[in-house]
């Protein structure tokens, strides 16, 4: 079982490529340890929670899915899945549970 104190990338694998060559990258603001995949380029911090959205918008100029682009506190900016082409996006206040 891993734990968020990982110290070791032998027991961490890349979520995206499944690899095993890491290198530390350093820490998250949350004190946890960041991660650089050598085989794909992504960083990551082990075991960190994402939000999920459910339901992403369209674009309504050019009908592409809508990505998140950033959180901020309870809102959630979506910008275009084709950007830069396409530069629009969309700003949703987080309903509560």
């Amino acid at each position: 079982m891993i734990t968020d104190a990982a110290t070791t990338t032998d027991e961490v694998r890349c979520p995206s490529c499944e690899t095993y060559a890491l290198y530390k990258n350093g820490k998250a603001w949350t004190g946890k340890q960041r991660f650089l995949c050598l085989m794909c380029g992504k960083q990551f911090t082990y075991s960190a929670s994402r939000a999920t959205v459910k339901g992403k918008p369209v674009c309504p100029e050019c009908g592409k899915h809508m990505n998140i682009y950033m959180l901020e506190g309870d809102i959630v900016r979506f910008r275009c899945s084709g950007y830069p082409e396409c530069k629009t996006y969309k700003k949703y206040r987080m309903k509560e549970a």
